[in-house]
């Protein structure tokens, strides 16, 4: 499922135009980016939990030519499920 179709979605449920919904969708978006950016962590109260963790540098190999390279420090983003989302996917 594509952003644009999450709008097809909202936009029919909400009886509002499709870039209306596209509109709200980008804003709450970027209030989850955000979030995550200022506090490092967001909760969706029965959807799940996202946070962010900090990857030290370290060495790895070039997957084509077998050659070391190093893979630079960075943050990433993980996400946990909540216990009724996993219930939902598991129907």
């Amino acid at each position: 499922m594509t952003k644009e179709d999450i709008a097809t979605i909202v936009a029919k449920t909400a009886n509002i135009r499709k870039g209306v919904a596209e509109n709200s969708i980008d804003v709450i978006l970027k209030c989850m980016k955000q979030g995550l950016n200022k506090n490092g962590s967001l909760t969706i109260r029965k959807f799940g939990y996202f946070n962010t963790k900090n990857k030290r540098e370290r060495s790895g190999r070039n997957p084509k030519t077998g050659e070391p390279a190093v893979i630079t420090a960075r943050r990433v983003v993980t996400f946990s499920p909540s216990k009724t989302l996993k219930q939902e996917v598991n129907k």
